[in-house]
């Protein structure tokens, strides 16, 4: 089981990067390049040489198989070739040495420390990602140049050492997803160190954080069982830019002082924590903040307005704490904000009107769910939203040289959900478990590019409106626990990709469209509305039923735009027909007019033609 959970964990937490200010790219990402006529030297060579018949010794084991065999990546290794043009190995342009070696995937249990990379003295980049490692080897302390190092994705156990902290030359280290389970005590005197990435995510680390060199600019003890409060000291990290530090289980005030750091932090993640108190930050115009995620945590207050400074902020997830406060509208003026979360506070009151026809110009997902809002649903939001109107080019964040993803926690389909990669991107509006009442606006079907939209468990009345059918990109619906009355418009069913559809407990009627998707939907889709049946419900419909329905949906194809027998095509026919309708009914009425005066005319003449042979058959007799 806990192999299971360290796997997920890797995999559902991917900050890579490559140390600021610094001029490499993580041996994982690169490849040797070879250059004409480059020689490594004799004793580098046979150092690779003795590594090559040493791995192909060792049984092949791994705890994550992320590469082949050992012996199929080091085909490349032959004595007759240059060193410098092998698989994995990196070589100086000018000089020739070996800078670099990448043995990730390779099992090196037992075998770390006998191997002779110190026989590598212009080694400065060493990966050994996923290689069965048990403990950080004890030459890293000896390889004087050493730059980069990777021993993520191993069963390494015990402390991070003190002596990491005295490397002079070490830039970036990764010991994510281990079972370190804290720090040896760090140097007493003040300490050099050139580190400035350090990632421990998914380790064991208990107790607080230690003093760190100055020079960190990344920093994440993601996913760790850290306690205490954030120390003061971090706050002297002056070149800090990403810190996270989620999943774990520090309390107390999250320090003022981190304010100081607002014009180099660029993420601050503390979500999943036990933070509690004010947010009493004051932002100035300099704010370089893009993430600010502090979800789950007890924080209470007022959402800070000095925010409104950071013009660069992307993401902002305040949900499921203790804010009382109302919607902070003034956010509307951040040019960048895509994602705004505060479901699950004490936000109250109506949501009122945007300041500006362009406020929140960017946003694609808006979670206000689970909170006190009131009043209509905020029709003039949905009206100047472009942004879920129009596809816009989502894109990863690039911070300098850090390559960095955004994680949150959304209700979709059904289900809530963690851990989801923000910048996939998701196009999400979640309105629910609030006292919002009236009508659904039509102006809801504009924001076409809606793929989660959730109205559940308010006061909401009136029909569904039709406009939804126009949200063809539609995945996940919830309209369920309101006072929703009417038929279901036969037009949903032009919503292809709705996976997940919930109508319960309203005061829906009639029958339940059928086709597309509305096949998959089962009972609880509808439970709860009294008036309704046909296919998935227990309930039939009669034959008057059928033939209504049968009307409404005539009547609903005839009121389709798209639809060929569109009210257009009715007026066109109308238009053609009317003439020669009169022109056929003028001349039927004329010929009727006139044979009936035909007639009358003939009978008359053959009376009088009667008349007056009687009266001469009178005069003969006489």
């Amino acid at each position: 089981m806990t192999s299971y959970w360290r796997v997920a964990c890797w995999f559902s937490f991917l900050p890579f990067l490559s140390p600021a200010n610094s001029s490499f790219t993580p041996l994982s990402q690169t490849s040797s390049h070879p250059f004409l006529g480059q020689h490594c030297s004799s004793s580098e060579k046979t150092a690779l040489l003795q590594l090559k018949r040493d791995l192909s010794a060792a049984k092949p084991e791994s705890s994550i198989p992320l590469q082949p065999s050992s012996g199929s990546l080091l085909t490349s290794w032959k004595p007759n070739t240059d060193c410098c043009s092998w698989e994995s190995v990196n070589c100086h342009e000018v000089t020739k040495h070996v800078f670099g070696l990448n043995l990730s995937g390779h099992n090196l249990s037992g075998l770390v420390n006998s191997i002779k990379f110190l026989n590598l003295p212009y080694l400065e980049r060493l990966n050994l990602v996923n290689c069965n490692i048990g403990e950080i080897p004890s030459f890293v302390q000896k390889l004087g140049g050493l730059v980069e190092l990777d021993l993520s994705i191993n069963k390494i156990h015990g402390k991070v050492p003190k002596w990491i902290w005295l490397l002079e030359s070490l830039v970036y280290l990764n010991l994510s997803n281990n079972f370190l389970d804290g720090f040896e005590a760090p140097p007493s005197a003040p300490f050099l160190s050139s580190l400035t990435s350090l990632d421990l995510t998914c380790n064991l680390i208990e107790g607080s954080i230690p003093t760190l060199p100055i020079s960190i600019s990344f920093l994440s003890l993601a996913k760790n069982k850290l306690t205490g409060e954030i120390p003061v000291s971090l706050c002297s990290l002056s070149n800090l830019t990403i810190l996270d530090a989620c999943y774990n289980y520090m309390s107390g005030q999250i320090p003022k002082c981190l304010e100081v750091l607002g014009d180099t932090l660029i993420v601050l993640n503390l979500r999943k924590n036990r933070f509690s108190g004010l947010m009493p930050w004051k932002f100035t115009k300099e704010c370089s903040l893009k993430t600010l995620n502090l979800y789950a945590n007890q924080l209470t207050g007022k959402i800070p307005m000095s925010l409104k400074h950071c013009k660069r902020l992307q993401v902002l997830d305040l949900g499921d704490n203790q804010i009382n406060d109302t919607f902070p509208f003034w956010l509307g003026v951040l040019p960048d904000l895509r994602v705004l979360i505060l479901q699950s506070n004490s936000l109250r009151c109506p949501i009122g009107e945007p300041l500006a026809s362009n406020d929140f110009p960017m946003l694609q997902i808006l979670d206000l769910s689970s909170n006190y809002f009131t009043g209509n649903l905020p029709l003039d939001y949905f009206a100047i939203w472009k942004s879920m109107r129009i596809k816009l080019n989502g894109s990863l964040m690039y911070m300098g040289s850090y390559y960095y993803r955004e994680w949150m926690s959304i209700t979709s389909k059904g289900q809530r959900m963690d851990d989801i990669n923000i910048l996939t991107i998701f196009n999400v509006l979640d309105l629910s478990n609030n006292l919002f009442e009236g009508e659904i606006p039509e102006v809801i079907g504009d924001l076409k590019l809606l793929e989660v939209l959730n109205l559940s468990t308010n006061n909401l009345i009136g029909e569904i409106p039709l406009s939804l059918s126009k949200l063809t990109l539609l995945e996940s619906l919830d309209l369920s626990k309101n006072k929703l009355i009417g038929e279901i418009p036969m037009k949903l069913l032009s919503l292809t990709f709705l996976s997940v559809l919930n109508l319960s407990y309203n005061r829906l009627e009639g029958k339940i469209p059928i086709g597309n998707q509305f096949s998959t939907f089962a009972n609880d889709s509808y439970e709860g509305n009294i008036g309704l049946c046909g296919f998935p419900l227990s309930k039939k419909c009669d034959d008057v039923e059928d033939h209504q329905s049968s009307g409404a949906q005539r009547e609903s194809i005839l009121s389709d735009p798209i639809s060929p027998f569109s009210w257009k095509f009715a007026l066109v026919g109308y238009g053609c027909g009317a003439p020669v309708g009169v022109a056929i009914g003028y001349i039927l009425f004329w010929r009727t007019k006139r044979c009936t005066k035909w007639i009358e005319q003939s009978f008359k003449a053959k009376k009088r033609q009667k008349n007056e042979q009687n009266r001469r058959r009178r005069r003969k007799f006489k």
